[in-house]
């Protein structure tokens, strides 16, 4: 039996008496490019006696930047649940502000060591740190000899389009290739939202539906029907999730509402998880409630017949 427990989250300025080594980077997104990564890290800390840790930002740092990306892929509770799942020991965070931006490289390594057994390092070969993106895997390697730490260049993942990044993931999904996003991602493109109380209009035409709260930080993906499976209890269950807007009911504003296929128990308050599995159909205006009940119900019917 395993005796892992689960990932623990420490701050990059905190002190943490394992010794660790440490896969370097932002993994905003966590596909298998970070993933590959994120193994060859867990690696070396087993041929190390170590924990693997992994780094990353609670926050979105091109929102310090001011640089406009659209929103995150995975927020950091999103990340974090994903770590978990990759059986990461710790999560090592950071909050990017003005302050952080401003490091040199090497008060960056040097903080983070300070209070740290650093036993390794892994990088990808792009990676850049410290002010301005000053720091590169030259630098990195050279502070690592002088400091007697195991250091990793781990190629990138390609593909016949070249180099699978986080740019080409936020593009599939803001396409709404999310099959094609989910292949890049390793695992189906999620979401984690707590349901809130909405219009009810769902339940009124016989499709009860969790409405999600939908997090500001975070990339919207291209407005749609979907075929999706709902964390409920500890069980997927399948379910359809719209999207967007609702223009049959005038209503344009953004939002994520998914019904849940046979449940029938209380959602509300309740923190959920979606899984993306299939985007069904674009959304559409119809012209009355039973119209729009009719789509609905073959929608579900698609997602019943799934093998997916």
């Amino acid at each position: 039996m395993s005796r892992w427990k689960g990932i623990k989250t420490i701050k990059y300025t905190q002190v943490c008496e394992e010794a660790l080594v440490v896969a370097l980077g932002f993994f905003d997104c966590l596909h298998i490019g970070h993933c590959k990564l994120i193994e060859r890290a867990k690696l070396l800390a087993f041929k190390n006696c170590a924990k693997c840790g992994v780094f990353t930002f609670d926050n979105n740092p091109f929102d310090v930047l001011g640089i406009e990306n659209g929103g995150q892929i995975l927020n950091f509770e999103e990340r974090l649940t994903k770590l978990n799942d990759l059986r990461v020991d710790y999560c090592i965070k950071a909050h990017f502000d003005k302050d952080f931006s401003q490091l040199s490289p090497l008060d960056y390594l040097n903080i983070l060591a300070s209070n740290k057994i650093i036993r390794g390092i892994v990088v990808g070969s792009d990676y850049t740190f410290g002010a301005k993106g000053e720091g590169n895997v030259e630098l990195l390697s050279k502070w690592c000899e002088d400091n007697g730490v195991a250091f990793v260049v781990e190629p990138f993942a390609q593909d016949e389009g070249g180099k699978i990044s986080s740019t080409r993931v936020r593009k599939l999904l803001i396409d709404g290739d999310i099959e094609k996003a989910n292949a890049y991602l390793g695992q189906p493109y999620f979401v984690i939202g707590q349901v809130m109380r909405g219009h009810q209009r769902g339940r009124n035409i016989g499709f009860a539906t969790a409405n999600v709260e939908y997090s500001k930080d975070k990339l919207k993906i291209k407005s749609g029907v979907y075929y999706t499976r709902v964390l409920v209890d500890g069980v997927w269950l399948k379910s359809v999730t719209n999207v967007g807007s609702h223009p049959t009911f005038d209503d344009n504003s953004f939002n994520i509402e998914s019904h849940v296929m046979y449940y029938k128990g209380d959602l509300y308050g309740k923190k959920i998880a979606i899984r993306f599995l299939m985007r069904i159909r674009d959304i559409q205006k119809f012209s009355s409630k039973e119209e729009l009940a009719d789509r609905i119900s073959k929608d579900v019917n698609f997602a019943l017949e799934s093998k997916l």
